[in-house]
């Protein structure tokens, strides 16, 4: 052998008997070859040495009973074939503080926190290796120099597999993890990890998680056969995932939280437990050529105000919903498909948002529900061969254009209770039931559509509220072309085409003549008298300034109703209007009061109102402000868009800047004009801050050319407020109690946290909670005493 080949054997008398003594001996570069047999030491490797099994993998043990085995104080060194033993269950069996370790062919056996521990300025390069940690962790790297596993196995081992922490940074290519008690793969604190070619299977906690401000770049990174959630992506940090695939997993494959905006990208998902891809707390990102299939619960999930984009999704055979979307989410969909789910193929509901292109929907119940509160625009949707609706809106809005309905097993697009629906340019055909219903209690517009070939009407509208068809086809439907049931002027048919109905068409006041006096007979004397929405106003609390300024404007509208109806020219009048002033002080109430009168008038044809805020007009991409706002818009014709806190638009907010506000002001100033007979707008907010709304858009002054301002209530007022509420919940305040509340309303800081009625509400509400407690403690306690509140109900700081 050559001078820098030194050897270690436990013969007697043919080299060095210890495999340090070897190192300390031996010159910088040299290869110490080790003969089989088992070693007990704590290594240090001290010089820029090369140590491996002269008899291949196997043959050599190093073990050491406490302690580190392996240690490096030098700048590099490596071992090779070596099986490195510890049964200390405090040490590593293997620590990098500093220098470079190589381990090639190695196995690492270790029953502490750790098995492999690179820290500090330390590097571990690790190829074809093998760990085993029935108790702690396999590889924890916290150093920031780059260490690297290729071809890696971790099994059996009793936390989780690979571990990055603090500023940690590595790189993973085709290591296999298998039966794991925690975590595949954790990232935390601020580590990153580039991984490619790599499988994780049977772990006891999410196959990989990713926290904190960690990264992860993945190409083929695998997880298969784990009983809890896949991928687990909750940091701030960079998450970009290719190729990745998830199986047979109990719960999620990919959970992302925490306002992680992961882009996930060729990824396939088969057999996941309770969600396929799931996102959640205000989180984002993008979504592209991914596929979801065999799901025991929801393909896709999206909740909790997030805001992640989805392009060429395949979704399919989902146990309840191919795509759901709640709680203030919004999402964006192009391109995706929704493959015989035993539910929805698209479910939005609890106040859900979103925006979707060509989406297809084939099979389940029913291909798209909106429900609760939630408001959707749909362009290119296609619906197939569903088991009910093809498309179902209930207590909510949908824009609907460039739609295919085709075969439902019942309506094709049915309008439920306080659903306000657009179809636009789309085509219902075969459908069991109508081609479109619109419900009782419910509003909207098909325009340019065709429904053909139902078993039932084309269209059916059994709602009282606004409906207007226009420019439609109708036939070959077995019943009526269009059929109105209930009576009423705000159904509207223009221009329709209509041939091969096996019924005559039905609509408009002879159609409905019988139909409404069924109607008037059964009216009851309470619906007669129901409540004057100008006596209303005219009862609420103070605004004495506002109910003079509201009602010279409803006497305006009636002149010029009366002027048209003569034939005379209307004068002209402020149509939209900013109502100024502090929160509190009625303008909501005053806005939807103001829409029902106008209504009465027949100035607008529902007159009810749209209460919107930046956050419903304002989207998170790039040209989605405008197609929000339009949507919101659409909603409201026919009665009031009221605009809370409307001055936000013109300030910017959050992560959208300002641009989108000012895109979202264009657009109703463009609206504005091009229905200005069909709508009312009204902006609120404070005062001083409307000013500046007013002066953000050349033509937002001429639009809003009246102001009403609010005034705070007076202390008298307040106390007023609090014996209305009194009253409506059978409540008496007694007069020292009364006394009380006035001087703390003459007291009460009227500052920017100042609520007006909404203080007045609050202290009522205490009230009642303190007489509950008060009473509870008493034996006795008449009918009377369960009435009144005292001046013992008002809270202390109150008094």
């Amino acid at each position: 052998m050559g001078q820098n080949v030194i050897t270690v054997t436990q013969t007697p008398g043919h080299g060095y008997r210890r495999i340090a003594d070897a190192v300390a001996g031996a010159p910088d570069g040299a290869l110490i070859m080790v003969a089989p047999g088992r070693y007990s030491e704590n290594l240090v490797l001290s010089k820029p040495v090369t140590i491996t099994a002269e008899n291949g993998i196997g043959t050599v043990t190093l073990s050491a009973g406490s302690g580190v085995v392996v240690a490096v104080d030098t700048t590099s060194a490596a071992l090779s074939g070596i099986a490195i033993v510890s049964t200390d269950e405090e040490s590593p069996a293997v620590f990098v503080a500093q220098g470079q370790l190589g381990l090639t062919e190695c196995t690492v056996d270790a029953v502490a926190w750790s098995a492999v521990f690179a820290a500090e300025a330390g590097t571990v390069l690790m190829r074809d290796c093998t760990v085993h940690n029935k108790v702690g962790a396999g590889v924890v790297v916290t150093a920031r120099n780059g260490s690297a596993l290729e071809s890696c196995r971790f099994e059996g081992i009793g936390t989780s597999a690979v571990v990055v922490a603090d500023d940690g940074a590595l790189t993973m290519r085709a290591c296999t993890v298998d039966k794991v008690g925690g975590n595949g793969i954790c990232l935390n604190g601020r580590g990153s990890l580039k991984v490619e070619d790599t499988t994780v299977s049977a772990s006891g906690k999410p196959a990989v998680a990713v926290e904190q401000q960690a990264r992860i770049t993945g190409a083929r990174l695998s997880v298969s056969d784990v009983d809890g959630i896949g991928f687990y992506l909750a940091t701030s940090g960079e998450v970009i995932l290719e190729a990745g695939s998830v199986e047979r997993v109990g719960a999620e494959a990919v959970f992302v939280a925490e306002g992680c905006k992961p882009e996930l990208r060729g990824f396939r998902i088969h057999e996941a437990g309770t969600r396929g891809v799931h996102f959640a707390g205000r989180s984002g990102g993008k979504v592209s050529d991914c596929e979801v299939k065999k799901v025991a619960g929801v393909g896709v999930n999206v909740t909790d105000r997030s805001v992640p984009e989805f392009d060429q999704v395949f979704v399919s055979e989902c146990a309840t919903a191919g795509v759901r979307v709640s709680e203030a989410a919004d999402p964006f969909f192009r391109r995706l498909r929704v493959l015989g789910s035993d539910g929805a193929g698209v479910e939005v509901g609890e106040r859900g948002r979103g925006t979707m292109e060509n989406v297809e929907v084939e099979g389940g119940e029913v291909g798209l529900r909106v429900a609760a509160g939630s408001r959707l625009t749909a362009n290119g949707l296609s619906v197939r061969n569903t088991a009910s609706a093809g498309v179902e809106v209930v207590d909510a809005a949908l824009a609907l254009a460039d739609g295919a309905i085709t075969g439902a097993g019942g309506d094709g697009v049915h309008a439920g209770a306080g659903a306000n629906v657009s179809v636009v340019r789309s085509r219902v055909h075969n459908s069991t039931g109508m081609g479109c219903r619109f419900a009782e209690g419910s509003a909207g517009t098909a325009a340019d559509s065709e429904f053909s070939g139902g078993k039932a009407d084309g269209i059916r509208i059994d709602s009282r509220d606004a409906v207007r068809i226009s420019s439609c086809t109708v036939r070959d439907n077995h019943g009526s072309g269009v059929r109105q049931t209930q009576p009423g002027t705000a159904i509207e048919v223009f221009d329709l085409i209509t041939s091969g109905n096996l019924k005559p068409d039905a609509y408009g006041t002879s159609a409905t003549a019988e139909a409404a006096e069924t109607a008037r007979a059964k009216a009851s004397p309470r619906s007669a008298a129901a409540s004057d929405p100008l006596v209303e106003l005219q009862g609420l609390v103070g605004l004495d300034g506002v109910k003079r300024e509201v009602t010279s404007l409803i006497n305006l509208n009636k002149m010029a109703k009366r002027r048209q109806d003569a034939g005379l020219s209307a004068p002209p009048m402020a149509r939209h209007l900013v109502f100024a002033g502090a929160p509190g002080t009625g303008k909501t109430t005053v806005a939807r009061l103001y829409g029902q009168v106008l209504a009465q008038l027949g100035v607008l044809r529902q007159g009810h109102l749209v209460e919107v805020a930046r956050a419903d007009l304002v989207a998170q991409i790039i040209g989605g402000t405008a197609i929000k706002t339009t949507e919101a818009f659409t909603t409201a014709l026919g009665g009031v868009l009221f605009i809370d806190e409307a001055y936000t638009l013109s300030a910017g907010s959050g992560g959208s800047g300002p641009d989108f506000g000012r895109e979202a002001i264009d657009t109703l100033v463009k609206l504005m004009e091009d229905h200005r007979d069909d709508v009312v707008v009204i902006a609120a907010g404070y005062s001083k801050e409307m000013t500046r709304f007013l002066e953000s858009n050349p033509g937002m002054e001429s639009r809003f050319s009246r102001t009403i301002e609010f005034a705070n209530y007076t202390a008298e007022e307040l106390v007023t407020i609090v014996r209305t509420q009194c009253a409506r919940h059978d409540y008496r305040l007694d007069e020292e109690a009364g006394g009380v509340l006035l001087r703390y309303f003459e007291a009460i800081p009227k500052d920017g946290t100042f609520g007006n009625g909404r203080t007045a509400r609050r202290v009522f509400e205490r009230m009642t909670d303190r007489q509950a407690s008060r009473l509870a403690e008493t034996a006795a306690v008449s009918a009377a005493d369960l009435t009144l509140l005292t001046a013992a109900d008002v809270e202390i700081g109150t008094r």
